[in-house]
């Protein structure tokens, strides 16, 4: 019975992983896409250093408790930091691909228009 469960258990979480790790490779190309196919560089013309330091504040702020959570359980240094960088720059590319598909233009009109 328990071999079963097991199996059952094992099933599900997979299916759940392989769901969510398609779910966000599919979103990352349609975002991607969608920069390609829109190319808002309004702002980042207009403000080039707000643009930069929002993009690497918003980087290091997300980042910064996975380095905090990893101290604090002991964790490998060398995979902390490669998980660090990881995360890191898919915020950096996420935050720039809201911009350049026109998200953040439309969530604020005003900046758009300065």
């Amino acid at each position: 019975m328990d071999s079963n469960i097991d199996n059952i258990s094992d099933l599900v979480y997979k299916i759940i992983k392989y769901t969510i790790i398609l779910g966000i490779s599919l979103s990352f190309i349609v975002l991607t896409a969608t920069s390609v196919l829109v190319r808002d560089t309004g702002y980042i013309t207009k403000h080039p250093r707000y643009f930069i330091s929002e993009t690497l504040v918003m980087g290091l702020l997300t980042c910064i408790p996975v380095l905090y959570i990893s101290f604090l359980r002991g964790g490998n240094k060398k995979e902390t930091a490669q998980e660090f960088g990881l995360l890191f720059f898919k915020i950096i590319f996420l935050h720039i691909t809201f911009q350049l598909s026109g998200i953040y233009s439309v969530l604020f009109p005003d900046s758009a228009t300065m």
